[in-house]
């Protein structure tokens, strides 16, 4: 009799457990149209209308042989990246806003530490304002924070994952792509020089 209960609650805890990890999941995909709410509540803005946003989940590619500790986009902290040959997307985070429609002169505060960064001064974090590379709506995906060699940043909104056609750029996976060719799988024969960390 015991065992039949302990088993029911077990059942129910998974059952309970997966609604929420649900309710969560989704509620990273949802939009929100603050101009209809206000509009509907009969509260019209005086200045300019509310933008449209996607809330999106947040991750990050290290094209670099540098690990990120931390980072953070406009606040919204980021997971630890691991250096190339191991990067192929942290933890995703939820959740990032940016307006369903792209337009010029979008930019994010990316905030960052590398473990040279740390080395130096434990406390420190570079900050910089980076644009956010053009999109078109989609209904659910990433803010992907790309860290290259050379200090350069680039941010992407985007439903894929790397590897994938529709990536931005063509990219592949840090951890498969060719040194200093990204958009190259590190067993391409186009590869100029294959890094032997990486296997078939």
């Amino acid at each position: 009799m015991n065992l039949r209960m302990s088993m029911q609650k077990i059942t129910s805890l998974r059952h309970i457990l997966f609604v929420v990890f649900l309710l969560v999941f989704t509620a990273c995909s949802r939009t929100t149209d603050t101009s209809d709410a206000a509009a509907s509540e009969g509260h019209v803005p005086t200045d300019q209308v509310q933008e449209e946003t996607m809330d999106l989940k947040l991750n990050a590619l290290n094209y670099t042989d540098v690990p990120i500790g931390l980072f953070y986009v406009d606040g919204t902290s980021g997971a630890n990246v691991s250096s190339r040959i191991g990067s192929g997307g942290g933890t995703i985070i939820c959740c990032v806003s940016v307006p369903k429609k792209w337009h010029p002169g979008l930019t994010v505060n990316v905030q960052w530490q590398d473990d040279n960064l740390y080395q130096k001064d434990p406390k420190a974090m570079a900050s910089r304002e980076v644009p956010v590379e053009k999109y078109e709506y989609f209904s659910d995906g990433f803010l992907w924070v790309l860290f290259f060699p050379g200090d350069k940043i680039k941010v992407y909104a985007s439903p894929w994952m790397p590897g994938f056609s529709g990536f931005p750029e063509g990219l592949q996976a840090p951890f498969e792509a060719c040194p200093d060719h990204f958009t190259l799988l590190n067993s391409d024969p186009r590869c100029p020089k294959p890094d032997k960390r990486i296997k078939p």
